[in-house]
């Protein structure tokens, strides 16, 4: 029975043309390829799962190949389908990570004097360079600035700044970038189409956005999804597989917070969470997320690559939370920064602890909400103050004298038309809270 191959293999880049979303570096290596300024030694920075360690591979398959095509392998002689297998004599791949001490370098340094058997070159890729120890790197540095001419280096890592600069000043290095999600949805619906998967948009952009970035960790959650969903790559499979409450839920928990005056719906909230098993670690930081979001989506300047929300999602945010006030929004998005940094600093050992603590800063969370802002408290008073102005303004210009007292001012009666004890009530009532300001006992 012939093994399984994971989608991260059976669609590993065999050319240039199909890495994907790397444009700069691909273009830079094929430009010199066609105008044969190969280097003697390059280093590949960027995150985990874009092609670095692949454009490596294709790089010394197009450099040793028998039959190329321009700038691409021909991917059928000996030497390309050797490097494929990863059988070839002339490519040496090195993990830094566990070879990476000097008496490692030296070796490598050995192996350097040996003239390619089948090609051209004899390729060196050492991948997480960033490893090596500082002995290593010092006997690397010699024989990485004036190499044999029929020796290639390329240097693969994600710490740049952990590599000596006297290593890359030896190197033409290439900076390779995250894969946008849009990118990442194109080619995971590509794959779906040649495995013959059923999907919808929603499905897609969960499995793109749970790769953050990188081409391999996504075709990785790929393999997974399908798996567990048997091909169904919904968006409904997808938010339970990735134990997602929907915005809908985040939604009705702010109105909980902002609508009223008794934490009692709140509290009811997040003991039906507790009681469902929810995480709620996991729960205070993706509410923090959708405050954040609304914040930017009511401020018009939200990015659909930054944001963890699919476009019905956003539509529904802008619709359900445009009556909240921004101060409001900035304050909860506060507030539950300080409550999620409070959870990972105490270290809770069990998600009752976690429940327990939630509750008391959600009581007083809203209980603050109902406390007068300043800003609010200004604004009162100067709706309160032309309210007084109006009604002195309707007043008698002249009053006769058999109305004045002996200190010759009218005192102010009292009517039902202005009741300032019940206008005041009337008036204060809902300020929104600033947790800055004193309270006024």
């Amino acid at each position: 029975m012939e093994s399984h191959l994971v989608f991260a293999r059976k669609y590993r880049p065999n050319k240039f043309s199909e890495v994907v979303c790397q444009e700069v570096p691909v273009g830079a290596i094929q430009n010199a390829i066609k105008n044969n300024r190969v280097g003697h030694a390059y280093i590949f920075f960027g995150p985990r799962g874009v092609g670095k360690t692949t454009i490596a591979r294709i790089l010394a398959k197009r450099l040793n190949c028998q039959n190329p095509k321009e700038t691409e392998p021909c991917n059928e002689c000996q030497s390309c389908v050797e490097i494929t297998k990863g059988v070839s004599n002339d490519v040496v791949e090195i993990d830094a990570a566990s070879n990476r001490s000097i008496d490692d370098v030296r070796e490598l340094r050995e192996g350097v004097k040996f003239n390619a058997m089948g090609g051209k070159y004899r390729i060196f890729i050492i991948d997480e360079v960033h490893m090596l120890t500082t002995q290593a790197f010092n006997a690397l540095l010699k024989t990485l600035e004036e190499p044999p001419r029929h020796v290639v280096f390329v240097l693969a890592t994600t710490d740049q700044h952990k590599v000596p600069d006297t290593i890359l000043s030896r190197c033409q290095d290439f900076v390779f970038k995250k894969v946008p999600i849009i990118d990442l949805q194109d080619h995971i619906e590509r794959l779906a189409k040649t495995e013959n998967l059923t999907y919808d948009s929603e499905g897609l952009f969960w499995i793109a956005k749970k790769g953050d970035g990188s081409v391999r960790d996504t075709l990785s959650f790929l393999e997974q999804v399908v798996t567990f969903t048997g091909g169904k790559l919904t968006g409904e499979n997808l938010k339970k597989i990735l134990g997602l409450r929907g915005v809908t839920q985040q939604i009705e928990f702010s109105k909980f917070l902002l609508s009223d005056e008794s934490s009692t719906k709140a509290i009811e909230f997040l003991e039906k969470e507790f009681s469902l098993g929810s995480d709620l670690q996991k729960f205070i930081w993706e509410y923090l997320d959708f405050i954040h979001t609304t914040i930017l989506v009511r401020e018009n300047i939200y990015d659909k690559e930054s944001i963890n929300f699919t476009s019905e999602d956003v539509s529904l945010i802008q619709k359900e939370m445009q009556n909240f006030r921004m101060e409001t929004l900035n304050l909860l998005a506060e507030r539950f920064f300080q409550i999620y940094e409070r959870v990972a600093l105490l270290r809770l050992r069990s998600s009752y602890e976690t429940k327990l603590y939630l509750e008391i800063q959600v009581r007083k969370l809203v209980s603050d909400l109902n406390k007068p802002t300043v800003s609010g408290l200004v604004a009162k008073i100067f709706e309160l103050s032309q309210m007084i102005q109006k009604d002195i303004n309707h007043l008698p210009a002249e009053k006769p004298k058999s109305a004045m007292t002996n200190e010759g001012i009218e005192p102010i009666q009292k009517t039902s038309d202005l009741d300032l004890e019940a206008g005041i009530k009337n008036t204060f009532s809902g300020v929104e809270v600033d947790e800055n300001f004193p309270q006024i006992d």
